[in-house]
């Protein structure tokens, strides 16, 4: 886990001559901290600190950044909350992120997740949809109508939808706290 932290880290294990196998590196240190994350489970914590580091530095390309979210997605599956959502809060919210990324964050949690929610989980399950960069991400804001847009911004809506109808809103900073405490009690 230590190997793959630094190598994630420096963005690439050591530096060769060879640019194929720079690519490489992250995917396969990506690979091995899931690998950690299967086959010991008090580590999920640890692995998805190193997972959530490199994601939240937006660098390397497309495909490595939607296979860090997927991982820590998946980490989020197995009972790793808060900081999963933190972590995606954080791309989903980030200038730097391409709107394709954003897209990606939203879609894949929405793939995992199903209610009923935890109102900890709800309050920050909704505070990242309704992020005015994912907003942008699908084309709300520039008033996109197109039939495409729509479809794809269906699960969003109704998600934000539902999380309003069954839970009511939690003051600022409640939300954190009671998510923490969820995750506490639950499998780690």
């Amino acid at each position: 886990l230590l190997w793959a932290h630094e190598g994630l880290q420096r963005g690439a294990l050591g530096r060769r001559s060879d640019a194929s196998e720079d690519e490489e590196a992250p995917e396969a240190q990506v690979g091995v901290v899931m690998a950690v994350a299967a086959a010991q489970p008090a580590l999920l914590r640890q692995c998805c600190a190193v997972l959530s580091a490199r994601l939240r530095q937006l660098q390397g390309g497309l495909a490595l950044q939607k296979r860090l979210v997927d991982c820590v997605i998946s980490l989020l599956a197995r009972g790793v909350v808060a900081p999963v959502m933190e972590a995606l809060g954080e791309v989903a919210s980030s200038s730097a992120a391409d709107f394709s990324l954003a897209r990606h964050v939203a879609l894949r949690l929405l793939a995992v997740v199903a209610p009923p929610y935890a109102p900890p989980f709800a309050a920050s399950l909704l505070a990242l949809l309704r992020q005015p960069r994912l907003k942008e991400a699908f084309g709300a804001s520039f008033g996109e109508a197109s039939q495409a847009a729509a479809r794809q911004r269906q699960p969003l809506v109704e998600t934000v939808r539902h999380i309003g109808a069954e839970h009511p809103p939690l003051k600022e900073g409640e939300a954190a706290g009671r998510l923490e405490r969820g995750v506490a009690g639950t499998r780690e």
